[in-house]
């Protein structure tokens, strides 16, 4: 049997991350949250089912800075980048560095849960 996907959900903010960590245990997945990506980076996760959620502007190292080194450490992941501050060009950029999505703060739980159930669904299939 397959291990159950496991959300990591990386953000500085203490109140996303348990909202999403609610969200997401509700839907019956299992969910780690960091604090940094740094703290993500230090304590890689196994390949296996999952995704990353993280937030683009973090302190030390941004969600941007933590999905090109996702990338250049092959970690095998898929990655939903968030913000509340999206900048010309900044959804461009993310996704060419890879990311599995995009999604603007505020967002709707049914919107993250579906952009979490794509990128596992995706994942499965390779």
């Amino acid at each position: 049997m397959a291990p159950n996907p496991v959300i990591y959900i990386v953000d500085d903010d203490e109140a996303v991350r348990d909202s999403l960590a609610v969200l997401f245990a509700v839907e019956g997945l299992d969910v780690r949250t960091e604090r940094s990506a740094q703290a993500l980076l230090e304590d890689l996760p196994p390949a296996g089912p999952g995704c990353i959620i993280t937030d683009v502007h973090m302190a030390e190292i941004s969600g941007v800075e933590l999905l090109r080194r996702l990338k250049a450490l092959r970690a095998p992941l898929p990655v939903i980048v968030t913000t509340g501050r999206a900048g010309t060009g900044l959804a461009a950029e993310i996704m060419a560095q890879g990311a599995a999505a995009f999604i603007e703060k505020p967002f709707s739980a049914d919107e993250i849960v579906s952009a979490v159930r794509t990128a596992l669904d995706e994942q499965v299939r390779g």
